[in-house]
């Protein structure tokens, strides 16, 4: 039981202390727009493009700082918590993907607007 305790306050100290607070931060919350391919301007998917790309450039710092971190306190974590942590990861990694999905479908469908006009 005691041991328990002391794993807990360990984690809890870890996972407050402000140093490993600011390592990662919170997940890339600047999701960016992607405008429809079929009514934009070559400006607005250019912006669109590099937008996607500077967002997943911010998702892959953090998953990077977050997998390293999550490495340091594994041994302190419970296994639903390490389970809890691999799914919020996933998530923020397939969310980025759908993002970039997205961005696909609406660079064919402005590129197919183009030919056909």
């Amino acid at each position: 039981m005691i041991k328990n305790m002391v794993k807990v306050f360990a984690l809890a100290a870890a996972l407050s202390s402000p140093a490993l607070a600011a390592d990662c931060g919170e997940p890339p919350l600047d999701i960016p727009q992607v405008p429809s391919g079929e009514t934009a301007t070559p400006e607005q998917m250019r912006q669109a493009r590099e937008a996607v790309i500077s967002y997943s450039d911010k998702v892959d710092t953090w998953l990077t700082c977050m997998d390293n971190r999550s490495t340091r306190l594994a041994q302190y974590m419970t296994r639903e918590q390490r389970a809890r942590l691999t799914e919020d990861l996933n998530q923020v990694h397939l969310d980025r993907q759908s993002l970039q999905r997205t961005l696909n479908v609406e660079i064919r469908a402005y590129r197919n607007a183009r030919r056909n006009s």
